[in-house]
């Protein structure tokens, strides 16, 4: 049995009846601040709560709302107290009826409509599209009908943050309350602990995931992890990367007119080895290649023992056919290009990369100069500039697939 001890804020508003509540309700700020946690008490207290509509809870898939808040809720309950179809979403929880729906993209919204709704649980309500938090809004029709969300600080332009936590009107009616979270208010995580996540970030990643702002995503994108410590020299390479079976991979971001780039990349258990780069730019070199030709510079590149594990951006479909058509084994990569940043940030703060000098000079360079779209931004959006960010794409690539969450918190 799971046990945790609330803080101030949290006990506040957990152990807070729903009729208490206003409308709306989201909890904000930094990560593992014990904002989900929350939830479990608030989800118990809604399956007595009489209102209208279906009880349903929302994240941007269901397998993402199982792992991040029903597993400990399962835990908390114990199994007799509830049953949980995972295709479904339907969810019978202390004897009361729920749906479980995902909120990925711009499509989700059909999920709801036509639903009426008394009790919404978002978790992390900034990763869902804003026509679905808005539709869900207007499926709130009953007298009393809840809406409880969490979520980690994005942009100060982001919808969330400009047109509802920022709003007046909501707060003067009542409608929309709010609390800011930081770890202190955890009494939960042990000192180490949070000296190891302060440690994974810099810059504005630490700005937003330690200390809770909204603050703007700007300028080179990895100026406050990079440094010269991450470079070394050819000379300087294990040698024991030419003689031992450690993992390997090649990371590809795949380009007709683009740049196509390999990265040639060895894990020796503690660090993160770039030895080579292949980078092909066809408009320097002004030819381009056919798929068929990439793939004979993949196989020689790789080498005639295959010994790797290919890595690739999941829409380049020819490509991966005639990788296939070849036997070169493949996967497709996780293309969650800002938390996909975001991990790629945790690695290099915590110098767990080496980039060789010598035969990576492109990705190294365009590591230092991979950049935000500052005209995105201004839109509530974040994503990066789509020039110079070949190399840095296919080592996202990999970090994203790959580097697994226990290797960064060590």
């Amino acid at each position: 049995m799971l046990s945790f001890n609330f803080g101030y804020r949290a006990e506040r508003f957990a152990m807070r009846p729903p009729e208490q509540d206003w409308a709306i309700n989201i909890l904000e700020g930094a990560v593992r601040s014990g904002k989900t946690w929350c939830l479990h008490p608030k989800a118990l207290y809604c399956c007595d709560y009489n209102v209208g509509g279906r009880k349903v809870i929302t994240g941007v898939s269901k397998q993402s709302v199982y792992n991040n808040v029903l597993t400990d809720l399962f835990d908390l309950v114990g199994q007799r107290n509830y049953s949980y179809n995972r295709n479904t979403g339907q969810l019978r929880l202390c004897g009361s009826e729920w749906l479980v729906i995902g909120a990925k993209d711009e499509g989700s919204e059909r999920y709801i409509r036509g639903l009426t709704v008394g009790v919404a649980l978002c978790d992390e309500v900034s990763l869902m599209p804003q026509s679905f938090f808005q539709m869900l809004l207007s499926r709130m029709s009953p007298e009393g009908a809840r809406l409880y969300g969490t979520t980690n600080p994005d942009s100060p332009y982001h919808w969330l943050k400009a047109e509802y936590l920022d709003n007046p009107e909501l707060r003067s009616k009542k409608i929309l309350w709010s609390d800011h979270f930081t770890m202190v208010d955890n009494p939960n995580l042990v000192p180490k602990f949070v000296e190891s996540q302060k440690r994974l970030y810099t810059g504005f990643f630490y700005k937003r995931f330690i200390e809770g702002l909204w603050v703007v995503a700007e300028g080179a994108i990895y100026k406050d992890s990079w440094s010269e410590d991450l470079l070394y020299d050819l000379k300087d390479e294990p040698v024991v990367f030419k003689n031992k079976r450690f993992q390997r991979y090649i990371a590809i971001d795949y380009g007709t007119t683009n740049p196509m780039v390999f990265l040639d990349i060895y894990d020796d258990g503690k660090l993160y080895w770039v030895t080579r780069e292949y980078y092909w730019d066809s408009a320097k070199q002004m030819r381009q290649k056919t798929d068929a030709e990439y793939a004979d510079d993949l196989a020689e590149f790789i080498g005639p023992r295959r010994n790797a594990k290919v890595i690739i951006d999941p829409s380049a479909a020819s490509f991966k056919a005639e990788m296939t058509k070849r036997g070169i084994w493949h996967v497709d990569a996780d293309n969650d290009v800002n938390e996909g940043i975001r991990i790629v940030s945790m690695v290099l703060n915590q110098r767990m990369a080496r980039f060789c000098r010598q035969t990576a000079p492109n990705t190294i360079q365009e590591m230092q100069t991979y950049a935000w779209d500052t005209k995105a931004v201004q839109r509530g959006e974040e994503k990066p500039l789509k020039i110079h960010d070949h190399g840095p794409d296919a080592f996202r690539y990999f970090a994203k697939t790959e580097v697994p969450y226990w290797r960064l918190a060590a």
